[in-house]
């Protein structure tokens, strides 16, 4: 079975370019014509299957392997921007200085084209053909009232569509950043949203335009990415505009105020629009097209949590049930839960789009559901839950205080691909869930992440390691340089002047490490730290992070008593 992430879908805007790509299955159009005769000649080798191409393009039934629609990516000795094209629909895609986009794009028009329902997509043969739905889009003037309301159809069809227009409707102006924060699985690595004040912070920090253009521009989180690139669909569709928002947040004493210019409201035609995802009156609700793969992405277990989520939602769609209602069926399934991660689960359903209707204890799915299927499963084993999913379940019964949202700190901790989200999100969990004053500050000479409360100050270095962190000795003299920075406070050491962070009360500081895990000798390089500094420190992993969060916030424990856990030149356990 191949591994396909449809459901979520980023850096495909234009509808001009997706009809193309749809267009392409439908025998003998324009496009299928100017790719047979024309563009795969011309464009594509081959070795890279130039006459395969042409032979699947020609048939009267049009079904072609998911391969050789993506392309092969860059072969080696090749960048992304000179990679030969090896893809069918790369060919559709205008590039900006060739004829041709990479795969990546190739892929992200895939992922659109099947995720509204425009593609049929094979998962035990990874083919993909044109649906009904997609060769009445396909043959639809351009402009026309017929592809008008096939566009409506398929959109309304999407959660994600319905979850950024119902947040809309509820709340009027939005920035990319509210809406990201609320759009996808709670606490899950995939569904990552930069905090706004974070932002507002870097905007005023700012020197000059093209840095305030750049914050905006490149920093974003997954879900963020999802909603500017759905929102790109709808204001398309004449339903939102984009209108830039001032906002103000307030992040202890500190007040950040700035105008982020990917902000959106709805239109009038918007707001008609949203009576369909409500299903007022005379306007009938359209199904709700959910994909297996939509049910997790990035997290290591995704094919367990996709299928419990499927059992979850195929539950809930029928009649209202409770979470221990759906903790004995899952246990008839094989699935052993605890009815907060259920809980979590049917949060993360209304996040993704889906109608969740409470009444007491008991929760019902109003929407219909289509394409949801469970893959049929080979003779190999079944999907697990990882060490990280149960670590997260042992928590959800724990975390009475602290958002749930901070659990994706576990999957972050994990994955060393994610360092600056992990920075991120251990700063808002600190500053903006807790009362430490401080930052993030990530950049090149500075720490990772500085926090104070009263007169103590914390220095916190975060390395996300997929098989835990043993402190190699380069990061210890890197702590190290930083404790003498702060001590020194001499701009000829660092022009970047960092320590300004903290506020001039604090007169006692500690350093710590923050890890998914550790391993090897990292407590022989925190005294050695120690030793050279006089400054006392520790390691922590997420989960015990967490946990003290969940002390400190619940009053059990005071800042004081929590600064003191960092003197212990070992590893933090709670």
């Amino acid at each position: 079975m191949a591994d396909r992430t449809f459901g979520w879908v980023q850096e495909a805007y234009t509808l001009g370019n997706l009809k193309n790509v749809v267009s392409v299955f439908v025998p003998d159009s324009e496009i299928n014509r100017i790719l047979r005769m024309d563009k795969i000649p011309r464009l594509i080798s081959e070795k890279d299957g130039r006459d395969e191409f042409i032979r699947e393009l020609s048939g009267r039934e049009i079904s072609i392997p998911y391969t050789h629609l993506k392309g092969k990516g860059t072969p080696a000795g090749y960048t992304r921007s000179n990679a030969p094209c090896s893809g069918i629909i790369q060919a559709v895609l205008p590039g900006q200085r060739k004829e041709y986009q990479s795969d990546w794009p190739a892929d992200s028009f895939l992922r659109w084209a099947v995720s509204i329902g425009f593609l049929h997509y094979d998962r035990k043969e990874d083919v993909c053909s044109l649906s009904v739905l997609g060769r009445r889009y396909a043959d639809a003037p351009a402009d026309s009232e017929e592809e008008v309301f096939v566009l409506k159809t398929a959109f309304l069809s999407y959660p994600p569509v319905c979850r950024v227009l119902s947040l809309l409707g509820e709340e009027g102006h939005l920035t990319k950043f509210e809406i990201g924060a609320r759009l996808g699985f709670i606490g899950e690595a995939g569904f990552t949203s930069i905090p706004q004040y974070m932002i507002l912070q870097g905007l005023l920090e700012a020197e000059t335009r093209e840095e305030k253009t750049k914050l905006l521009q490149d920093t974003e989180g997954t879900s963020d990415k999802y909603v500017r690139t759905i929102c790109s669909w709808l204001i398309q569709m004449g339903w939102v505009n984009k209108v830039p928002k001032e906002v103000t947040a307030h992040i202890g004493c500190q007040t950040f105020t700035g105008t982020i210019p990917q902000s959106y409201q709805l239109t009038l035609k918007g707001r008609t629009v949203l009576k369909h995802v409500t299903g007022v009156s005379k306007f009938p609700r359209i199904p709700k097209r959910v994909m297996w793969d939509m049910l997790a992405t990035k997290v290591a277990d995704r094919e367990y949590l996709r299928n419990r989520r499927t059992y979850i939602i195929k539950y809930l769609e029928g009649a209202y049930r409770s979470a221990l209602q759906v903790k004995e069926y899952l246990k008839g399934v094989g699935m052993e839960e605890e009815a907060e991660t259920i809980l979590d689960d049917i949060r993360s359903l209304e996040n993704i789009g889906l109608h969740v209707k409470k009444a007491g204890s008991t929760y019902r799915i109003m929407d219909e559901i289509t394409g949801l299927l469970l893959p049929a499963v080979n003779h190999g084993p079944a999907p697990v839950k990882s060490e990280v999913s149960v670590c997260k379940d042992y928590l959800r019964s724990r975390l009475t205080h602290v958002d749930h949202k901070y659990l994706l700190l576990l999957d972050l901790g994990y994955d060393g691909t994610s360092d600056r989200d992990y920075e991120i999100q251990t700063a808002g969990l600190l500053t903006d869930e807790l009362d430490f004053k401080g930052a993030r500050l990530g950049d090149t000479r500075k720490p990772d992440v500085c926090v104070y409360y009263g007169e103590d100050g914390l220095i916190l270095d975060n390395k996300a390691y997929g098989k835990g962190y043993s402190l190699p000795i380069k990061q210890a003299d890197e702590m190290y340089r930083y404790i003498e920075e702060n001590k020194e406070r001499n701009e000829m050491l660092n022009p970047n002047k960092w320590w300004e962070i903290f506020d001039r009360r604090v007169v006692r500081y500690h350093f710590a490490f923050v890890s998914g895990a550790f391993t090897g000798g990292f407590k022989e390089r925190l005294n050695n730290i120690r030793m050279r500094s006089g400054i006392c420190g520790a390691a922590v992993n997420s989960m015990n992070l967490l946990l003290m969060a969940e002390e400190l916030k619940s009053g059990r424990l005071g800042y004081k008593e929590c600064f003191a856990l960092f003197d212990c030149n070992d590893e933090i356990v709670l």
